[in-house]
């Protein structure tokens, strides 16, 4: 007897899942294992399909250049400040060039991961949406059986 909460295949005449603990009825007995939408039809699962997102992981290798790129000019910018050739390059001040340097090491690095963890929140949004349309999907199976 499949638990309505957690899915666990039970054994027949259970009254409690052995999983969840949730209360287990079924007036038909228990639901056949063979046929059971949730295990045997995943439509979202391929490359090709697009069922498969690749872009987290892009996202990912995006993240890391793009530290690197940003921790790599606060570095320049106040290594010209310290080495003294930042009045050869830059109109500015040499502080300006120094807090702007350390505030792109810090506040750059910092926004930088919120933006790529904004994109992939996006993926792992979609992600729980699919559990839980599976979930449904299998909801409505059983309660359909149970007519």
């Amino acid at each position: 007897m499949r638990c309505v909460e957690c899915f666990f295949e039970n054994p027949i005449g259970t009254e409690r899942c052995k999983s969840c603990g949730a209360i287990l009825t079924d007036d038909k007995g228990p639901v056949p294992p063979h046929n059971f939408p949730f295990e045997d039809a995943d439509e979202r699962s391929g490359i090709f399909s697009f069922g498969t997102f690749i872009s987290p992981k892009v996202i990912q290798a995006t993240y890391i250049l793009g530290a690197t790129a940003i921790s790599l000019a606060g570095l320049l910018m106040v290594g010209l400040v310290f080495t003294g050739l930042a009045p050869e390059y830059t109109d500015t001040s040499q502080d300006t060039l120094f807090v702007g340097g350390l505030m792109l090491l810090i506040v750059g690095n910092i926004l930088w991961r919120m933006l790529c963890e904004i994109v992939i929140l996006l993926f792992q949004m979609q992600e729980t949406c699919a559990k839980l349309d599976d979930k449904a999907r299998v909801l409505i199976a059983l309660l359909a059986r149970r007519k």
